[in-house]
């Protein structure tokens, strides 16, 4: 998982860092449903990407929320 990640989900959702492992799931994080908005809303923001909020939720992995991201930044 990458650090831009990581420090969007410890230091602006709030989410607990010791849940913040790259095979945690998206509940195992601490994802809620107000936490997959803000993340879709704060990629738009900072990184100028588009992520719904299915696609989000379809990640199995923290790992795989991180690819997802990655792939997006790539195709802009």
């Amino acid at each position: 998982m990458t650090g831009d990640l990581e420090t969007i989900l410890r230091d602006d959702l709030k989410l607990p860092a010791d849940g913040l492992t790259p095979d945690a799931s998206l509940d195992g994080a601490g994802f809620d449903s107000l936490a997959i908005v803000e993340l879709s809303v704060l990629l738009g923001d900072r990184f100028g990407i588009d992520i719904s909020d299915a696609e989000i939720k379809s990640a199995a992995t923290l790992d795989q929320l991180d690819l997802l991201i990655q792939r997006k930044r790539d195709e802009r």
